[in-house]
């Protein structure tokens, strides 16, 4: 023990183990909101305008590492996890942590008082789900099952 007793260097492994799924799924979660947030804020997912037409083959291509990188990171976490029943749990709660948090983020203008808060709410709640339903949400879930299993064998 150190001379104060708060800081046991010797302690902390055996805490980190145990607290390694919800960091995981912490973790999880925050990246899922960076991931919708950039993806909406870029207008990858959410065009800016009605008269938005993406060039060709750009706009596809950067929706396509977006749902890359949402099923990326799943396959990452999932594999941390190493079981499939944390897995699955740990995705529904990342997923939870992740639209709560790029809700918060997109209605803090609202918040502030910039812009009217019904206006900021109910954007912020149709560019959530917009971003993060369906395909989002298919890409995560089989993504953490994959690396799940892939780490059990």
């Amino acid at each position: 023990m150190s001379a104060l007793g708060l800081f046991d260097v010797k302690g902390i492994g055996p805490k980190l183990v145990r607290a390694k799924s919800g960091l995981v799924v912490l973790g999880w979660g925050v990246s899922i909101a960076s991931l919708a947030l950039t993806g909406i804020l870029q207008g990858i997912i959410i065009p800016h305008s009605a008269q938005y037409v993406p060039q060709a083959g750009v706009g596809i291509l950067r929706v396509a590492l977006y749902y890359g990188g949402i099923f990326g990171l799943s396959i990452l976490a999932g594999w941390v996890l190493a079981d499939i029943s944390k897995a699955v749990l740990g995705f529904f709660v990342s997923y939870g942590v992740g639209v709560f948090l790029t809700f918060l983020a997109l209605a803090g203008p609202g918040f502030a008082g910039v812009i009217p808060e019904s206006v900021a709410e109910l954007s912020a709640i149709v560019f959530a789900f917009t971003a993060l339903f369906p395909l989002a949400f298919l890409a995560g879930l089989v993504g953490g099952l994959l690396g799940a299993a892939s780490s059990e064998t």
